[in-house]
């Protein structure tokens, strides 16, 4: 495995022991954040991480669905006269 995340970009695919695939979304000199498709996102030091690179494809992220506007709350009846 490769340990210098420093050689790897911003949208890259890579593979980690542990967590499995994921694409990486910040490199800095001190952090490396990857979203990793089936654990969600995790931050690691760069210099310690290791990853290697995947030419497996990002799963497509499932459809969104539109909320549904709440219903205006019904009057109550008022005491009767």
């Amino acid at each position: 495995m490769a340990k210098n995340s420093e050689t790897f970009a911003v949208n890259e695919r890579v593979n980690h022991a542990t967590y499995g695939l994921g694409t990486i979304k910040e490199v800095s000199p001190a952090h490396t954040t990857i979203e990793f498709d089936l654990e969600g996102r995790r931050k690691f030091v760069t210099s310690l991480v290791q990853l290697e690179r995947s030419s497996v494809a990002a799963p497509e992220p499932p459809a969104r669905r539109a909320r549904q506007k709440k219903a205006a709350p019904k009057a109550a009846p008022k005491a009767g006269k």
